[in-house]
């Protein structure tokens, strides 16, 4: 349940006109806001939008209110979860006294950020007063975020430069602008672009940023340096100045996707021709745990239909290792949530003889309920009714027995926090793998719960050690061949 608040202000869906019109304005082109595919395979696992431009948003809508007053100085932002596009982005006034506004910007039933806006310093003379040693021509340049190496990120200093006029804040927020002025709100943005192209850049996630100002901006770059660092959760501290402006900022700087291990590497783990009379079918074998098998049963000699939905670059690069180590390898576009049997039309007489099913849409995606409905019936589309489709569709094609390797998970059992919904839907996957022998006479599948392996599904803010997957997808497909 929501808390109760003074005021509902406003409510908002961001697009991605709204992603690419921040990021002309920020310089924060950072891949999680702008490119899906890049997104999915980051903590995130979609688009998020920009949560500073969920602030300069909350501050026009403030200042267009009865609530917005003059002379603030000072502003405090937790971002707590992201925000994904086509969320409805409600922003509710919890509580104001004669120094302090703030406001919560919530998703359904969760809060996503909070703001704390204030007149009045809170920081010492001294903290205000004192300068960064940084190097001020170091600007950010235009391309791509930083991909930086986390261990070299402590002590990093520099300056980061504006993207956009000072006129653009003014036509693209006009109340906040003549709240707090638009040179601030440059500054303002041009924190999100020191976040998400320069420190940590590549992977990062805005965690917590505080300012305080005096005056309307300047033209001077915004200047940084790293205070502190903490490597288990990838946190990230930075000061921050302008002139006239102090403050700090912090983001998460999660680990980089886990990379499945090559061909080559492989070899030495397989038996040559141990799966040379397989025609193996892998159904999402683009990237994580399908890119692996892939590869084991191209090690092992057999024939391997390596099918993506959307990643085709991630599938070529995959096939493209395959080909140069000598196996043999053809890809299908292939997408579980439509019609199977058109798109297997593409298969030919290569009918295959086992069936890897590695289908999954993004598994931690931050929840807006407790209880998800939508998200029950997305995980059931991908591992229920996909799989169903796929398995009669086989059986329509043949006599031939197929042999289907259906990957449950151990959260079946026991249940993580907020993943209600994929146990439920991976628990009836279960009930139709059992039954399936008597629905489809010739379709023989096999399951396992699977620990939680290193994969990029497995990626989180905090950084762990997880069990490497090559033993466990080798023992599987070796099960898969003889049982």
């Amino acid at each position: 349940m929501l808390k109760p608040s003074l005021a509902v202000l406003d409510g908002r869906r961001f697009s991605s006109a709204d992603q690419e019109a921040f990021a002309r304005l920020s310089g924060d082109i950072n891949p999680i806001h702008m490119d899906p595919l890049a997104a999915r395979r980051s903590v995130v696992g979609a688009v998020v939008v920009h949560g500073v431009h969920i602030v300069l948003w909350a501050l026009d809508v403030l200042a267009r209110s009865k609530f917005g007053p003059p002379g603030l100085t000072r502003l405090e932002v937790r971002f707590l979860k992201p925000v994904y596009l086509g969320d409805e982005v409600i922003l509710i006034l919890e509580r104001r006294t004669d120094r302090d506004i703030q406001l919560r910007a919530v998703v359904g039933d969760r809060t996503v950020a909070t703001l704390r806006l204030g007149c009045g310093p809170e920081l010492s003379k001294a903290e205000r007063d004192r300068d960064l040693p940084v190097d001020t021509a170091a600007l950010v340049p235009s391309g791509a975020p930083e991909n930086l190496a986390f261990d070299s990120l402590s002590g990093r200093a520099g300056h980061v430069d504006f993207a956009a006029p000072v006129q653009d804040f003014t036509s693209a927020f006009p109340a906040a602008a003549s709240l707090v002025g638009p040179g601030r709100l440059r500054e303002f943005a041009a924190c999100s672009r020191l976040v998400g192209m320069v420190c940590p850049g590549l992977r990062s996630l805005f965690s917590h940023l505080s300012l305080e100002w005096e005056g309307p901006g300047s033209s001077v770059p915004l200047a940084y340096e790293v205070v502190k660092t903490h490597s288990q959760y990838g946190l990230v501290k930075m000061r921050c100045r302008a002139e006239g402006l102090v403050g700090e900022a912090e983001a998460f700087a999660p680990a980089e996707p886990q990379r499945q291990a090559s061909i080559s590497d492989l070899v030495a783990a397989v038996r040559a021709g141990e799966f040379q009379e397989q025609v193996a079918l892998v159904i999402g074998g683009s990237r994580g745990l399908g890119e692996l098998t892939a590869k084991v049963i191209a090690a092992g000699g057999g024939r391997v239909l390596l099918t993506y939905a959307v990643g085709r670059d991630d599938a070529a690069r995959v096939a493209a290792e395959i080909r140069d180590f000598g196996g043999r390898v053809d890809l299908l576009q292939y997408d579980v949530t439509q019609p199977a049997a058109r798109q297997l039309s593409g298969l030919g007489d290569s009918i295959p003889t086992h069936v890897y099913y590695y289908a999954t849409c993004h598994i931690s995606r931050a929840r807006t309920q407790a209880f998800e409905p939508e998200r029950l019936a997305r995980f059931m589309a991908y591992y229920v009714y996909g799989f169903y489709d796929l398995c009669r569709c086989l059986k329509d094609a043949g006599p031939r027995e197929v042999r289907v390797f259906y990957p449950s998970s151990v959260f079946v059992a026991d249940r993580p926090r907020e993943l209600t919904e994929y146990a439920m839907a991976k628990a009836a996957g279960e009930v139709l793998c059992a039954d399936l022998p008597n629905l489809l006479p010739g379709i023989r599948v096999f399951v396992e719960r699977l620990p939680r392996l290193m994969t990029d599904q497995t990626s989180s803010v905090v950084r762990q050690e997880l069990a490497p997957a090559v033993d466990t997808i080798l023992s599987l497909i070796r099960k898969g061949s003889t049982s």
